[in-house]
């Protein structure tokens, strides 16, 4: 059985992850601050497309993935990054899930296809 304790862990370890790769690909990426009812995402990457706020999520074993609810929860917190800062324009939001015993590299993914940098 894991704890919340462990949940946490695992989420925190995968949030530096997620932050790390980008870095490694010379992104501007930072880890972003828990700020309770108001937070405002995981992780922020600035990008030549566009600016992100990633919401990291890594499900441990037979915990449902929400793919709706995990992308409303980035757009609230986008939303929140960009009040926070006097942005005119939001960041876009982006859910990262990682893969169950995979790298990094194999982290999924998670955007709609409206918001998508086509």
């Amino acid at each position: 059985m894991t704890s919340r304790k462990s949940h946490k862990q695992r989420g925190s370890r995968f949030e530096v992850e997620v932050r790390d790769w980008f870095r490694n690909r010379k992104l501007k990426a930072e880890r972003l601050a828990r700020t309770g009812k108001n937070d405002e995402g995981d992780v922020y990457v600035q990008a030549a497309v566009a600016d992100y706020v990633l919401e990291a999520k890594a499900p441990g074993a037979g915990n449902s993935i929400d793919l709706s609810g995990w992308l409303k929860e980035a757009e609230v917190e986008a939303a929140n990054y960009a009040k926070h800062r006097g942005l005119k324009t939001e960041p876009q939001p982006i859910v990262i899930i990682k893969a169950r015993g995979k790298s990094i590299d194999k982290a999924y993914v998670v955007t709609r296809l409206e918001d998508y940098p086509w």
